[in-house]
């Protein structure tokens, strides 16, 4: 990427900004609903992106047309106040000295940039400086009057809005005190952990950060910090290999693009990072042939930013790694499953996240002030081990449910809409969905990985979830097939009480093309990225999705809901049984991306239970395609075969080795190929030894 494609960009939206300049201001006239989003004010939005966009080619290029253009934009903010009702004023107390000319979150980022680009300008006048600083002024009281704080978009982008607010205004008594509020606000996000695992906000938030950093001066100081170059580091390695970026927690499909971008080709200029300078291309080159319509204004923007944070000496660098934890085991708390970095490459991407272990207070602050229960603190779905996303050869087969059908509240957050596990206790009468659909708050959960391994054959990881409401734990255990191109899931629960508990193994395919006993083929058409998406999203048709329930004598199904703004259906095994604690339950679960279109016969049966599935709770499975088999052996229960001495330690060969069919192993995880060239070849996980048909494949001394 470099600068001149996005000054071609912006001066073309430019334009078409122009024309639409009235008309954009008619239809929000038309749209105005006093009540909307509890009834905060907000002006024509295009204001302020004609504003920012115009006075940055009047910096850039030095044509007064942009600066009169930029200058309209500034003045015109004020002329729309008296389309609010006197009752919402009097509802506002953020209103006592007048309604704000702009809303200081959002619109303020885009109004503000536009003035400091104006501001010594001799296009504007005295007067006019002193209307738009009053307008300045009169959003600045919103901001004082609700102060959020903690390390989350709305905090920062309160600090952004003030830090701007303050270097427009210059150094008075009043900007004094509004920069100590800013540096407050700012204390916990300089350099530290976000509180959210939103696909949408974590940008807002990082974006928001950079730009405190540079309006104070401090960016030395805050790029030298560990945690700022995790960021960078982290959005770069998530994207898919297609350069989408994988919607996780409140999001909408590949929402945001625009600021990951201007972001990564910050961080490629800070650190000089080519691998950054390749993920803002791939997002860049994948966001914009979706693009329809003429150039965005809003999208305009946002390359304004890119274009100032890039350097174009910074070479991009495709990424060589393949499957990888993402980026840690207390933050990100993501797995990414990755066949390479070629566009058409497999990637699957679970998110094991939970509130997290830190930032407490202000993590209660936002439960005890923001009307959204559906959500974790803060903007966080009950996601906890769900597979979010899943994409091969650009065809997209399994992503995320949505974000909200409408303000306040997130619908789609609720652990329902996701592709995971979900526990209710009870038995369901009727459908599945009416069921399962409780309240849609947020129960809180703890999470943890246990194990992640690459192999040449194949990738596994195992991660839990602690869920204390429904008296559960869980572990997701996700192998990866790499030849195959197969992803076999075994879920384990283990209750820790006593009642009767439904456990309903839910997946989202979108559209189901084929079913059988215990199969489903799905594929995703068209992905909506909003209520009533007017233009969705066509999805690649080459491939669809098998999903298996093996061996499963369980209840099987499918029911069409609503979903990420479409009817969608969602297919399911369900389990209900009398528990207590101490017992044990298991699922099995296979994804095997398909041609789509038939005149093939799927590749149905290829993994089968070996003995029963839990005994003294352990599972044996075995993959077979052609002469290559896999035997495959999970210690469900980790306790299995330990000592039940006071000894230490507390395990050895003779006393903890169990059988999987053919294979015994202590391990947590072991497995083994056996024919296809490639017999004999093993791997395992945390044990002392390993034997197949009773020979000894390997033993500790």
């Amino acid at each position: 990427m470099n600068k001149q494609i996005y000054l071609d960009y912006v001066k073309a939206a430019v334009i078409e900004g122009r024309k639409q300049y009235e008309a954009a201001i008619e239809g929000w006239r038309e749209s105005y609903k006093p009540d909307k989003f509890l009834g905060m004010y907000s002006p024509p939005g295009n204001l302020g992106l004609q504003a920012q966009t115009e006075a940055f080619l009047y910096r850039i290029t030095g044509e007064e047309e942009y600066g009169r253009w930029a200058k309209r934009a500034l003045l015109d903010i004020e002329a729309f106040k008296e389309i609010v009702p006197d009752s919402i004023r009097r509802r506002h107390p953020e209103y006592e000295r007048g309604i704000t000319s702009f809303e200081p979150m959002f619109q303020g980022t885009h109004y503000l940039q536009g003035y400091l680009a104006m501001k010594d300008s001799a296009l504007l006048s005295a007067e006019e400086k002193r209307q738009i600083e009053g307008s300045i002024r009169s959003a600045m009281q919103a901001v004082l009057h609700y102060p959020e704080w903690g390390a989350h978009n709305r905090s920062m982008l309160r600090v952004f809005n003030l830090s701007m607010a303050v270097k427009a205004l210059g150094d008075t008594g009043e900007t004094r005190e509004w920069a100590k509020l800013r540096d407050y606000l700012a204390e916990e996000s300089f350099g530290g952990w976000s509180i959210e695992d939103a696909e949408l906000y974590l940008p807002l938030w990082l974006g928001s950060t950079i730009m405190y950093a540079q309006l104070t001066e401090r960016e030395d100081e805050y790029f030298a910090k560990p945690q700022t170059k995790y960021y960078f580091d982290f959005i770069a390695r998530l994207i898919a290999p297609n350069g989408q970026i994988p919607d996780f927690g409140d999001a909408n499909f590949n929402s945001f693009w625009y600021l990951w971008l201007a972001c990564l080709e910050k961080g490629a200029a800070r650190y000089g990072c080519g691998h950054m300078k390749y993920a803002a291309g791939r997002i860049y080159e994948y966001a914009m042939a979706l693009q329809q319509g003429p150039p965005s204004i809003y999208l305009a923007a946002y390359f304004a930013n890119a274009y100032d944070w890039c350097d174009e000496t910074v070479a991009p660098k495709r990424p060589d790694g393949k499957s990888e934890l993402l980026l840690d085991d207390l933050v990100g708390k993501k797995i990414a499953f990755r066949s390479g970095w070629d566009e058409d490459a497999s990637y699957l991407l679970l998110n094991y996240r939970d509130e997290g272990g830190y930032a407490a207070v202000p993590r209660e602050y936002l439960r005890r002030t923001i009307l959204a229960p559906a959500e974790k603190a803060h903007h966080g779905h009950a996601d906890e081990n769900a597979v979010c996303y899943l994409v091969q050869e650009q065809n997209v087969l399994l992503h995320d449910g949505g974000y909200r059908d409408g303000a306040p509240n997130g619908r789609y957050r609720a652990d329902i809409y996701h592709n995971r596990l979900v526990f209710r206790y009870g038995a369901p009468e009727g459908p599945l969905y009416d069921f399962i659909h409780d309240d849609g708050s947020y129960k809180q959960a703890k999470t943890e990985k246990l194990h992640f391994h690459t192999f040449a054959e194949l990738d596994y990881s195992r991660t839990r979830m602690i869920d204390p409401l429904r008296a559960v734990v869980w572990d997701r255990c996700v192998t990866y097939l790499k030849q195959e191109g197969v992803y076999i899931l075994v879920d384990w629960t283990v209750s820790q009480s006593e009642g009767l508990l439904t456990t309903a193994n839910l997946w989202h395919p979108s559209s189901v093309l084929e079913a059988g006993d215990r199969h489903f083929v799905g594929q995703v058409r068209q992905i909506y990225q909003q209520p009533d998406d007017p233009r969705p999203i066509e999805n690649r048709k080459e491939l669809a999705l098998l999903i298996e329930f093996p061996e499963s004598g369980r209840t099987i199904g499918r029911e069409k809901i609503r979903r990420c703004y479409a009817d969608s259906d969602m297919v399911y095994e369900t389990d209900t049984r009398a528990v207590e604690a101490g017992t044990m339950n298991v699922f099995v679960t296979v994804l095997t991306p398909v041609p789509a279109g038939g005149g093939s016969p799927l590749p149905l049966g290829r993994v089968s239970i070996v003995g029963q599935p839990q005994d003294n709770g352990r599972l044996g499975l075995r993959f077979a395609s052609g002469s290559r088999e896999i035997e495959l052996c999970y210690k469900l229960d980790l306790d299995a075969g330990l000592l039940a001495t006071a000894a230490i330690p507390k395990y050895g060969w003779d006393a903890s080795r169990l059988a999987y069919g053919a294979v015994t192993t202590d391990a947590d995880f072991a497995f083994v190929c056996r024919g296809g060239g490639e017999a004999g070849r093993y791997g395992f996980v945390n044990g002392c030894g390993l034997e197949l048909d009773g020979a000894s494949l390997f033993r500790t001394p």
